[in-house]
């Protein structure tokens, strides 16, 4: 039995180099949080694990709170993780949160709208970007046990979950929450570097049963094209 699912990306023979720095595989039965305020770039990492995870034989599901399917489909394609095919061959299942729940739904019921979609939960991994923002106004500090036992029941099962938030759209209490009972956090934040000006940061706070090396922190950019690049002392590689 498979019990962990890897994130190496290669292309044209050539390794990105994010893999080998944030610990080459995700353990089945996982829960990953990915933190940062708007505009970091946690989409753009969603987008590189699941494209790799595809690439690499498995099954994903996306929820996104930004994104249509066309607009989805020409982002990845625009950062070289084109998609495209596996949604076509039913390997990757899109949906927008829109159509999920229903624009004539209030917000205050997407926390029982999205326990309740089955479909989104049968592929092997699971992206919902962001949660914060697709249960702002219904997740509250009273329900989040039923969402986090929801979570836990879905890791019993094997299945991996990557969910993002942006610490601003909810309670310091639910951030924390899921800080705590995640096996693998990161952290992208934007900071000024003396010299060198903003750069983008990804912090990996924590990596329960890791079964290789990680770095703590990597420097990045994204390019057309290419997507996620790895930066050292201000010069892509």
């Amino acid at each position: 039995m498979v019990t962990v699912k890897s994130i190496i990306l290669e292309r044209k023979g050539e390794k990105d180099g994010f893999a080998q720095r944030f610990g080459r595989e995700l353990p089945t039965g996982t829960l990953i949080f990915l933190e940062g305020k708007e505009g970091t770039g946690k989409s753009i990492f969603c987008q590189r694990f699941c494209y790799s995870l595809l690439k690499n034989g498995s099954t994903c599901s996306y929820v996104s709170t930004q994104y249509t399917i066309k607009s989805f489909l020409r982002q990845t394609a625009s950062v070289g993780y084109d998609v495209r095919k596996y949604l076509m061959k039913g390997k990757l299942f899109f949906i927008s949160t829109e159509v999920m729940l229903a624009e004539t739904k209030p917000k205050s019921t997407f926390l029982e709208g999205l326990i309740t979609c089955k479909k989104l939960f049968d592929p092997e991994i699971i992206f919902i970007d962001s949660l914060s923002t697709l249960l702002i106004e219904s997740l509250t500090e009273s329900n989040l046990i039923e969402l986090t036992n929801f979570f836990n029941r879905l890791k019993g099962s094997g299945k991996i979950i990557v969910i993002t938030g942006n610490p601003n759209e909810w309670t310091e209490q639910i951030h924390n929450a899921f800080r705590m009972i995640s096996d693998i956090h990161f952290k992208i934040t934007r900071e000024s570097m003396p010299g060198i000006g903003m750069v983008h940061n990804i912090y990996l706070e924590k990596f329960n049963g890791a079964h290789h090396k990680y770095e703590p922190m990597t420097t990045f950019s994204v390019r057309p094209g290419v997507g996620l690049t790895i930066e050292t002392s201000g010069v892509a590689f």
